[in-house]
């Protein structure tokens, strides 16, 4: 590649880049080659050192040194140019002015020589003899523009054939010298430096590279590049990615501009192959003569990579971007009968996908359309949907009749993208007759289960209702039946093991409905195959936040990442997560952004649910009655009242709106219709919700057997489903219905007490399934932030954390600090401390989270970024409170195995630390009690017992712990053993002088018998 400037010029030298390494070993030789010749002729690739190589060599020799530069001249007629050449008087001016410094009389006398009538070749030969005797060296760079051009050629020939003794003539050109220069095959006199003499070793290579900062074997480029300077000086492989495209692109300019138009051609035409080119492969592509234009280009220095046969060739990938750039520059006439070409060669090699993609380029829909049927199968079994939306859309519009695979195609991307308006387009465009005849087709019964979902959402129920009765029966059949239930209020639910007979599509929209239904008990015992697990997953995070297991639901939403995610997830899930997390802004925040992914679906259900999910919000998070009281109409126009199971929820809030209006007579009907509705399985994840409301509203308007019923019939709903989070929600709004139940049972162990007891334990969970920085509180205190440990100067820094991190939204203000970690400390000595505790908690914060200052209050932001072991511990504890069964005990197991890290700050003693600590250790003996609980009804009878024993090491008076200890003691067949427990407890008792509980006397009665 030539360092000049560009343009003809003349005199001074070139200037170098900066990054040029010396090459002793091709000066020596250059100089070698001046000595014994008066012509050097420096014929090789663009880009293979040149113009640097002649600039190293001259600048060391004594003699001086005319430069002529000619490329960029008005006339370039290389390969790629097609002027009219450099032209005799110009090309003279430039030897004149070269010259005129070293040797003003020669150019005195060469400006004569341009007088009229004066020849060329007599020009020539006149500078040929001016020149005699003279030390100089005259170097013309760029010989190959002159080609075009027959005075200069004469006068270049003419000199090159009459040059004396003393003088040095160098000529440099990117390709072999043009045909019309003559005098360069007399050995004698001339000698040529080719590509092989200029290229780098191994040594220079590695020089070169480390002088540019690359850190790259040099062998690879060397021995890949055949030592071509640009080869290895540019990384043509993408292993750099700091060096810049445009300086790759400029040099492809040049590089193509040294080609013939033929093997130009060839470049540009083939890039769009990406395994290779052959000359067969060519010849497919419409290119004349292609084995002889490749064996051209093997002679030629390009970022190519050859097989050893010489065979096939592949443009290395930087390269090979550039040519593909320039094919879009192809006519479109040309390039459409490029990509045909290209498409037929794809399908010859089995790369049908490859093929449908450039026949849709080229326009030929047709085509394309006839290649995609037979390869639409596969694109969708691996999930591919964002390729066959992409080729439906550019495939419109559908043929008449539409073919089975196409409409399977239209089907599938419709339900997995959620686009039933699209479906609906097919049933409105193709019409009964089409439908009609896919239910006897191989999977046509799958498709019609599809385009019964299309137009349930869109809101056509009777049109899906139609296509349900041409339905053969099957599961198919089964799973639409009980899409349409939840909009026609009929009976027809999911049978038990459905979930488990189903695969692909029929999976995920059987989850839905599962969902949808309350039927989380399905989703639970079922082991989802890959479709589930891509579309099924919004409904899997759905089913455990409703079930309370909100972290984990939490981190399978966080799992799912920030990209396109599914419209239920993004548009409906995250803003109940969000509000079960406490986080209410971000619930409102996705809730309206999940909107625009609605308007995109074309749904009706969907705009519906997010009319009733803002009400619920309203009213559950700010207590906002006009706002709810809006979008309960605006849900009811849009025809919230054609669905059972919308019609439900809606209900449910217009009854919690009056209940909170203080209009309880209103709210009964409303209550009372939905709770029937959801009975039969109708929106009957929310039973649990109206039926707390329900019982409310009863009890306030007198009904007091209604309301227990109502009460009871929420719990018996909860516990069957699995929801007790939604009961628990509900009973935060309603307490007062868990405290009248719990107060009319015989029992203090009743599952209205557990009720009560978390509600007056539980509070709202929040947090962060990737934290930014950990605390850990529990055991030895550390500070991590992204795997790293962190050591404030200060250790009251560390307490500062824990003393925010343990607030709500990480915020306290001056005073309560001074109090708490300063105490009977001046008020300006505190201060000071403080200050110097929070300058040092600020060194060592991650970025993205701060401490700021609001005059007096001191906040981390964002809060949820920041977790601690104790806050995790409460988390857990708190969610514990919420759940049932086996989730219930795996989650309080792992509370307390965080527990056994060690007591809070157990190296530390303050007031503030040692309220924290026993506040800790309260709520870690009542969740060893509801553990040995939950052990007892799961009938783990041995945790149970260990769990028991436990609490009673640590408070032996605790009745509920020896009613669980001799429970578990009956349960496990020891009579012995249950009564050596209730001798104990009669010892206890008598220790601090209280009764024993009659209660206990009657169950210890009640056991032996």
């Amino acid at each position: 590649m030539r360092s000049s400037d560009p343009g003809a010029t003349s005199g001074a030298l070139p200037r170098l880049p900066s990054h040029v390494i010396p090459r002793p070993r091709l000066v020596h030789r250059i100089h070698q080659f001046l000595d014994r010749y008066p012509v050097l002729v420096m014929a090789a690739s663009a880009g293979s050192g040149k113009t640097t190589a002649a600039v190293q060599a001259v600048r060391e020799l004594s003699s001086p040194v005319a430069w002529v530069s000619l490329p960029g001249l008005p006339g370039d007629a290389g390969p790629g140019g097609g002027g009219s050449g450099v032209g005799r008087p110009a090309f003279t001016r430039l030897l004149e002015a070269a010259v005129e410094p070293h040797v003003p009389a020669v150019a005195a006398e060469l400006t004569a020589a341009l007088a009229p009538g004066r020849t060329a070749a007599e020009a020539g030969a006149l500078l040929a003899r001016l020149l005699a005797g003279r030390d100089l060296v005259l170097v013309l760079d760029g010989v190959e523009t002159i080609g075009g051009d027959t005075d200069a050629a004469w006068l270049l020939t003419a000199l090159v054939g009459s040059l004396p003794e003393g003088p040095r003539l160098v000529l440099i050109s990117r390709q072999d010298p043009p045909r019309s220069l003559g005098g360069l095959g007399d050995v004698h006199r001339v000698v040529f430096l080719e590509d092989e003499d200029l290229a780098f070793d191994v040594a220079e290579a590695a020089e070169c590279l480390r002088g540019i900062g690359r850190d790259t074997d040099p062998r690879r480029p060397v021995d890949a590049m055949g030592g071509w300077v640009t080869g290895v000086l540019y990384d043509w492989w993408d292993a750099d990615s700091s060096v810049s495209a445009v300086q790759h692109d400029r040099i492809a300019v040049e590089l193509l501009a040294q080609l013939t138009a033929a093997e130009a051609s060839l470049l540009v035409r083939t890039s769009l192959l990406d395994d290779g080119v052959t000359a067969e492969q060519a010849n497919a592509l419409g290119l004349p003569s292609p084995d002889r234009t490749m064996a051209a280009l093997r002679g030629r220095r390009l970022p190519l990579a050859w097989s050893p046969d010489g065979s096939t060739m592949v443009a290395l990938p930087r390269f090979r971007r550039y040519l593909q750039r320039e094919v879009l520059r192809l006519d479109e006439d040309s390039l459409r009968a490029l990509r045909r070409a290209y498409a037929t060669l794809l399908q010859g090699r089995g790369r049908h996908e490859d093929a449908v993609a450039e026949l849709l380029m080229s326009g030929d829909t047709d085509t394309a359309r006839r290649a995609a049927e037979r390869v639409l199968p596969d694109v969708l079994g691996r999930l591919d949907l964002a390729t066959a939306e992409s080729w439906l859309d550019r495939m419109r519009p559908a043929p008449r009749p539409l073919t089975p695979n196409l409409a399977a195609a239209g089907l599938h991307v419709a339900f997995g993208l959620e686009q039933c308006w699209r479906g609906a387009h097919l049933a409105e465009h193709h019409g009964r007759a089409w439908w009609s005849e896919l239910a006897g087709q191989p999977g046509g019964a799958e498709d019609l289960a599809l385009l019964v979902w299309c137009l349930w959402h869109v809101g056509s129920i009777d049109g899906a209702r139609e296509i349900l009765h041409v339905m053969p029966a099957g599961h198919p059949h089964d799973i639409a039946a009980a899409l349409l239930a939840l909009a026609d209020g009929s009976t027809p639910r999911l049978a038990p093991d459905l979930l488990d007979h189903v695969t692909g599509p029929l999976e995920a929209m059987a989850t839905r409905i599962a969902f949808m239904s309350g039927q989380l008990r399905q989703l639970q015992d079922h082991s989802p195959g890959a479709r589930h697990r891509a579309a099924g997953a919004p409904w899997t995070v759905a089913a455990a936040r409703a079930e309370g297991r909100v972290f984990q639901a939490e981190q399978a939403h966080a799992t799912l990442g920030d990209g396109q995610r599914p419209v239920w997830l993004a548009a409906i899930e995250t803003a109940e997560l969000m509000s079960d997390l406490g986080r209410r802004d971000e619930a409102w925040a996705a809730l309206l952004a999940g909107r625009e992914r609605i308007a995109a679906t074309g749904s009706r259900v969907y705009e519906i649910l997010s009319l009733l999910l803002e009400a619920k919000l309203a009213l559950r998070l700010d207590r906002d009655l006009p706002r709810a009281a809006r979008a309960l109409a605006e849900a009811e126009r849009r025809g919230c009242a054609r669905y059972a199971f919308t019609a439900g929820l809606a209900g449910t809030w217009q009854g919690l709106a009056l209940l909170l209006a203080g209009r309880d007579h209103d709210a009964v009907p409303h209550l009372t219709t939905a709770v029937s509705a959801m009975r039969t399985g109708h929106g009957g994840l929310a039973l649990p919700m109206a039926a707390v409301y329900l019982s409310e509203a009863l009890w306030r308007t007198g009904d007091e057997d209604g309301a227990d019923a109502a009460a009871d019939l929420a719990l018996d709903g909860a516990t069957a489903q699995g929801t007790r989070n939604l009961l628990v929600q509900a009973l935060e709004d309603m307490p007062s219905v868990a405290v009248r139940r719990a107060d009319a049972q015989p029992s203090h162990t009743s599952r209205w007490h557990e009720l009560v007891s978390a509600l007056s334990t539980a509070r709202p969970v929040s947090g962060c399934a990737v934290p930014r920085l950990t605390l850990q509180d529990l055991g030895p205190v550390r500070l991590v932030a992204d795997g790293r440990e962190l050591h404030p100067r200060l250790a009251k820094s560390v307490e500062l954390l824990a003393f925010l991190v343990s607030r709500p939204a990480g915020s306290a203000r001056r005073q309560d600090l001074l109090r708490a970690l300063f105490p009977g400390r001046s008020d300006a000595t505190g201060r000071s401390y403080l200050r110097q505790a929070v300058y040092r908690l600020r060194e060592v914060l991650p970025d993205g989270l701060s401490l700021l200052q609001d005059r007096d209050v001191y906040t981390l932001t964002p809060a949820s970024a920041v977790t601690s072991a104790s806050g995790t511990l409460q988390r857990l504890l708190a969610e514990a409170a919420r759940q049932d069964g086996e989730h219930r005990w795996e989650t309080l197991q792992y509370a307390l195995s965080i527990a056994e890290r060690g007591s809070y700050f157990d190296s530390l003693s303050t007031h503030w630390l040692d309220t924290r600590r026993a506040e800790l250790d309260a709520a870690l003996l009542r969740a060893r009690v509801d553990a040995a609980t939950v052990a007892l009804h799961l009938g783990r009878v041995r945790e149970a017992r260990r769990l028991a024993r436990a609490v009673l090491d640590s408070d032996p008076y605790r009745e509920q712990a020896w009613r669980l200890a001799l429970c578990a003691a009956e349960a496990a067949g020891s009579d012995d053993e249950l009564l050596d427990l209730y001798r104990a407890y009669l010892r206890a008792m008598k220790e601090i002088e209280v009764p024993p509980s009659a209660d206990l006397r009657r169950l210890v009665d009640r056991l032996r018998r």
